[in-house]
């Protein structure tokens, strides 16, 4: 009778669960709604169980940061090394280093007479503390295929074992080793691009501006970013706005909104620190004096994002707050262009870019406001903005929903174009 008890309890507590998660309200024009509860609920569901494994085998419960961090490493150990070699693919890939960082190389067969190929490499996203190559091998391996470019998945060095600026040093260093060994993996050093997601369209963007300032190296062609992470001193823009006031953050599988403090402390100090986190959820982590700077006023200005992309719950900024003391602690790593691709001076020698931003997505107007410098450098830029997706809908080469679908063909015709 107990176990009948049991079994009935907890299948009522997992249709409440299911319930919830389908019939939760998402935006009008959502991509795909129905699609979207159905891959949320099965993430929300598998984080929910190691939520609980952690707060019983730890005997405490952990943060929305330490949870997605051992969830990635649960499933890294799922998806372990891609084959060298797939059906029905012309491209061919293996592991090696670039200067001691470890990349995956993907090749496609030349034709016979072909010259030097174009080449991208690959940063991937996850707040430069979680994922790895492995899980955006179907990614890197369809744009290698299409653009037919040899194509590299850069691995960096991870938040919160290893802090600022490790992983800009880890993409730095590859990328100007690739650029000085081109020839021997058949490549036009003259035609590499740079492209990356979420934290690794930071990592594009800040290694693109860097390449810039080495004469001795060839130019980068030009660089994509895809729903990029580009600052950390604005917490309140308009799209931050949207999500806080639009059914949640915005994520496939995460809080957006909630989990980018952590990111930002995790990279910055090598801790994830409750409240700190919340001051930078606040805002209250760059002094008003910053606020109140040229560069904040002008580069970061809300006047920037269009009237129609701005909810009806917007509330304009004020400038007349902050912590001095933490902005102290913060303002030397914040303000490097090894950390802010938006805190570059001269943005007129970057390569020309496509920058994708969705309409869903916390951090859309990170995006606007790099196109916008980009644009008035005279930098030519193409910017997308998908207004019914939202922040990961690609991820790890997943293009079940049609705007993610459409945005890569975007990107790849793009690239294929300019390359």
């Amino acid at each position: 009778m107990r176990t009948r008890t049991k079994l009935l309890t907890f299948l009522a507590g997992m249709g409440i669960f299911i319930s919830y998660a389908f019939y939760k309200p998402v935006p009008d024009g959502f991509a795909e709604p129905w699609q979207y509860r159905t891959s949320a609920t099965i993430s929300q569901a598998i984080q929910g169980l190691n939520y609980v494994r952690m707060c019983v085998r730890d005997r405490r419960c952990p943060n929305i940061f330490e949870e997605l961090v051992e969830a990635f490493s649960i499933f890294g150990t799922f998806v372990g090394d891609p084959p060298e070699e797939v059906p029905g693919s012309n491209i061919r890939s293996r592991v090696t280093s670039f200067d001691g960082i470890r990349v995956r190389v993907y090749e496609p067969n030349k034709k016979d007479g072909e010259g030097d190929l174009p080449a991208f490499l690959y940063f991937h996203g996850g707040g430069l503390a979680v994922g790895n190559i492995a899980f955006y091998d179907p990614a890197v391996r369809m744009i290698s295929e299409r653009v037919h470019a040899v194509g590299i998945a850069v691995t960096y060095r991870l938040a919160p074992k290893h802090v600022f600026p490790a992983a800009f040093d880890d993409a730095f260093a590859a990328t100007k080793w690739f650029l000085s060994h081109a020839d021997e993996f058949g490549v036009d050093p003259t035609r590499v691009a740079l492209i990356g997601d979420s934290a690794g369209g930071l990592l594009a963007a800040l290694v693109s501006g860097a390449i810039s300032d080495e004469p001795s190296l060839p130019d980068i062609k030009l660089h994509v970013l895809i729903y990029p992470w580009l600052q950390s001193f604005d917490h309140n823009t308009p799209s931050m706005q949207k999500g806080r006031c639009q059914h949640g953050g915005f994520g496939q599988t995460v809080d957006m909104i909630g989990i980018m403090p952590y990111f930002v402390t995790a990279y910055t100090f090598g801790s994830v620190d409750e409240h700190l986190g919340q001051q930078i959820y606040a805002n209250n982590h760059t002094s008003a004096a910053f606020k109140q700077s040229e560069f904040y006023q002008k580069h970061l200005s809300h006047d920037l994002i269009p009237a129609d992309m701005k909810p009806d719950c917007y509330v304009p900024p004020t400038s007349d707050f902050g912590d001095d003391e933490l902005w102290e602690n913060m303002k030397d790593a914040l303000t490097s262009t090894k950390y802010s691709p938006l805190y570059r001076e001269d943005f007129s020698k970057l390569p020309r870019a496509f920058v994708a931003t969705f309409g869903y997505d916390c951090l859309r107007d990170d995006g606007i406001f790099y196109a916008k410098r980009l644009e008035n450098a005279g930098v030519p830029v193409k910017w997308v903005n998908y207004e019914d997706g939202f922040h990961g809908i690609t991820w790890f080469g997943d293009n079940s929903y049609e705007i993610g679908r459409q945005m890569a063909e975007d990107f790849i015709e793009y690239t294929k174009e300019h390359l």
